[in-house]
Parts: C-alpha cells; sequence; structure tokens
C-alpha cells in the first residue's frame, strides 16, 4: 500500500521477487503500463528516458548499487523551463512527467 501511495520513489529489496510480482499484476490490472528492465540492459537509458518523459512506471531489477545517473531522478532535483520541469540525465535535459 505505501508503494502507491507516496510521493517519494520506493526502493523494494524483493529476494523472491513477489513484490514485484505483484506490483505487476496490480498496474497492469489497473490499465497502467509498466517497463521492467535492469541497469545491465542495453537499452536501460532509452527505456529510462521514456519513463521520465511520459510518466510511465519503471520498475529495475538485478540492482546491486545505485547508478549515479539515477541520483537527479530519486531526489528530484527538477528545473523550471517555462512552464514545464525538466530533469538533468546525463548530458540530456529531459521534460518531467
Amino acid at each position: 500500500i505505501i508503494i502507491l501511495n507516496t510521493k517519494q520513489y520506493p526502493l523494494v529489496i524483493d529476494p523472491a521477487t513477489q513484490a514485484t510480482e505483484w506490483l505487476l499484476t496490480h498496474h497492469t490490472s489497473a490499465g497502467i503500463s509498466v517497463e521492467v528492465t535492469t541497469q545491465q540492459d542495453v537499452k536501460f537509458m532509452q527505456k529510462l528516458e521514456l519513463a521520465v518523459r511520459f510518466g510511465k512506471t519503471l520498475v529495475i531489477q538485478e540492482v546491486d548499487k545505485i547508478e549515479p545517473l539515477l541520483f537527479p531522478i530519486l531526489r528530484k532535483d527538477l528545473q523550471r523551463q517555462g512552464p514545464r520541469w525538466c530533469v538533468a540525465i546525463g548530458e540530456k535535459v529531459l521534460d518531467f512527467s
């Protein structure tokens, strides 16, 4: 329940993958699109960018350490550019949804 009603991004330590399966089932039954990836995935950066731009739920599995690339998102280091909010990921500045 806390995962669904928080303003921060949840960190779930789930060695048995029960919480991950529950989250995927809950979101898909509610019609919310969920993207699942790992930090080692060759398309990780692309999936991250799309999740930030379009407000999709992104589940990152098999995390040994949090990559510095994710810190601005986790801290919500948002910058205002006119009427929109943006976040810097690496060298790119993306619209934040």
